[in-house]
């Protein structure tokens, strides 16, 4: 059965068992239900190690009887009877569950179409067209040098379509398409190994240049090989886009999600209206945002898809906020209920993400505004400094502690990059950094759930070996 046929009939099956239980007396139900066709390509130590096409099609129902209690049970058998039991058993487990304070559905309203979301190009995509694309760049990395050495990669292809329905009305479903190109490299020579060192790509389209990818990897390895330790010091940092979409986006995602407000977990609970960061900071969730990697219509409980400002020049504007969280706090829904959230979750690893998974709070596409400065005019203003690349090691909740392992970086000494350093890591606090930012890149990167440029802090303390 082709991939839009699978979810007509989804889509029906699914359309009767909220039916069903409208009848039933429960105060709200819902249903999210997916079906996507994934094209995967996997590498290691220069060679294609897997190559599969997979299918993933289900639903998840939530269910919601008196005093807001509420189930949750998820199918991926795609049958009739294999769904409306579904719905029957969320209701059962709804009966026996602890009471959800707040709980709130969106609402059914106009649903603008974002612009960019599906290429039927990737939908067509063979797995023999991902192998030739993870080839080319193998031999791109390791053509740019004889020392390189394409370690591991993954390309993605993947196709497939969005649904809710609830019992207040929303009913939406939206077509959609992402690729995506990974690769990760070292060096080798006269017995030295560098550090590894990444690349990835991410599109809505068809898309990928493996060639810039390979050539990208290959050229930083390069640049890895006699790394100097430095002693340690306080100065200027510039950290590029991906560290910046990593544990400095951790941070302030964990800070700004609506759920740590109302737990007060969040560093920045009843601070809206204040100045929490540099006024060369201004952070937008933008989930309108054209061909954005996790731009879409509507998130994952129905609420139409809106862009937020969370921060204008270093004011605190908004937090991120799905249904129940608004509710909770009596405010505006973002829109940002995500069944696909970031991040390290036990559960959720092994649970799953999507239709096996109750919606969370998650930015969409989190973009920090650009500057007007290329990264090299960022390092030419500095004495004495660092620029990272990229850090081992994660945020710490809540606290914004960060105290991480410089995996990929490079001292720098009045304007120019000296050389790449080696056993070194900095450590401070990420809510302090974000009030010492001096200048902001023109370099911006899609990642996952963000669109960053590279950040320019000063005062931080980089610890040497």
């Amino acid at each position: 059965m082709s991939l839009n046929k699978n979810w007509a009939v989804l889509s029906d099956y699914v359309h009767k068992a909220v039916k069903r239980l409208e009848k039933q007396g429960i105060t709200l139900a819902e249903a999210f239900f997916t079906s996507t066709q994934t094209t995967e390509v996997t590498v290691r130590n220069s060679e294609i190690l897997t190559q599969n096409k997979t299918d993933d099609t289900g639903v998840g129902f939530r269910v919601v009887v008196a005093n807001d209690k509420v189930g949750f049970a998820c199918t991926n058998a795609l049958s009739e009877k294999a769904i409306l039991e579904t719905g029957e058993k969320a209701s059962a487990i709804a009966k026996v569950s602890s009471r959800v304070p707040n709980l709130a559905l969106p609402e059914a309203k106009r649903i603008r179409k974002v612009e960019g979301l599906y290429d039927a190009r990737v939908a067509e995509i063979s797995v023999e067209e991902a192998v030739e694309v993870a080839k080319r760049a193998i031999v791109a990395a390791e053509g740019y040098d004889k020392r390189v050495i394409a370690k591991d990669g993954r390309i993605m292809y993947a196709s497939g379509w969005r649904g809710i329905i609830n019992t207040l009305g929303v009913d939406c479903e939206e077509q959609e398409t992402r690729a995506a190109i990974y690769l990760a490299g070292s060096g080798k020579q006269n017995g030295e190994v560098t550090s590894g060192c990444g690349d990835t790509m991410l599109k809505r389209t068809v898309d990928l240049d493996p060639e810039k990818i390979g050539e990208n990897v290959g050229k930083t390895v390069v640049s890895l090989f006699k790394p100097k330790a430095v002693p340690s010091f306080q100065g200027t940092v510039v950290f590029g886009p991906d560290a910046v979409s990593y544990q400095l986006c951790d941070v302030l995602v964990d800070a700004l999600r609506g759920e740590n407000v109302i737990a007060e977990r969040s560093a920045w609970t009843g601070k809206i209206g204040q100045t929490v960061a540099s006024e060369n900071l201004t952070i937008t969730d933008k989930a309108t945002f054209k061909s954005g990697f996790a731009s879409r219509n509507f998130d994952d409980e129905g609420c139409p898809s809106q862009n937020t400002v969370l921060i204008r020049k270093g004011n605190l504007k908004s937090f991120l906020h799905h249904a129940t969280s608004a509710n909770a706090l009596k405010t505006k829904n973002t829109g940002n209920a995500s069944r696909f959230p970031g991040g390290l979750d036990m559960v959720r690893m092994i649970v799953g993400n999507g239709y096996r998974a109750k919606p969370e709070v998650y930015p969409s596409n989190l973009v920090i505004q650009a500057g007007n400065k290329s990264k090299d005019k960022l390092l030419s203003e500095i004495e004495k400094g660092v620029l990272v690349e990229y850090m081992a090691g994660f945020a710490q909740e809540g606290s914004g502690v960060i105290s991480v392992q410089l995996s990929q970086a490079f001292f720098v000494k009045n304007g120019e990059i000296q050389h790449a350093i080696k056993d070194e890591m900095i450590s401070g606090v990420a809510f302090d950094w974000f009030k010492k930012i001096s200048g902001v890149g023109n370099d911006s990167k899609q990642f996952l759930n963000s669109v960053v440029p590279s950040l320019r802090v000063e005062e931080v303390k980089v610890v040497g070996a």
